[in-house]
């Protein structure tokens, strides 16, 4: 089963806009919702959520929706937690190549697993270090 890495745009522009994702990355998480790969999440995502939804920029049950999500290792969608390993790849990033903080540590989860990463974000993509699927 293929897996991928997620960041926090792309999750909830599937869940609430996926016009917004390109046809791949939205035939990625179709595959996952039907059970034929798999994405994992990094748990600043879902700090991310909080943050998100704190500001009223996503509704409240896309935020309950989303820390429902089965931590099963087998789960379509995964949370992964954040790990020692992942922190030493994401201070190898630094800030003049990935500026903030949130998205050097997706990036960071993605080059730990050596999985391609989900993403959009302009930063990610020229900065080079991970492998990114769009």
């Amino acid at each position: 089963m293929s897996q991928y890495v997620t960041d926090t745009h792309s999750l909830i522009w599937h869940l609430t806009q996926p016009r917004k994702l390109s046809s791949k990355i939205r035939r990625v998480f179709q595959e996952a919702d039907q059970g034929q790969a798999q994405i994992l999440v990094p748990s600043i995502v879902l700090i991310e959520v909080i943050f998100i939804g704190d500001r009223q920029r996503i509704p409240d049950s896309l935020v309950n929706r989303l820390f429902k999500m089965d931590e099963a290792p087998d789960a379509a969608y995964q949370v992964v937690p954040l790990s020692k390993a992942v922190a030493v790849i994401a201070r190898d990033f630094g800030p003049a190549v990935i500026p903030e903080m949130a998205d050097r540590i997706i990036a960071a989860t993605a080059k730990y697993f050596d999985l391609p990463l989900l993403t959009s974000d302009t930063a990610i993509l020229a900065s080079g270090l991970v492998k990114v699927y769009q």
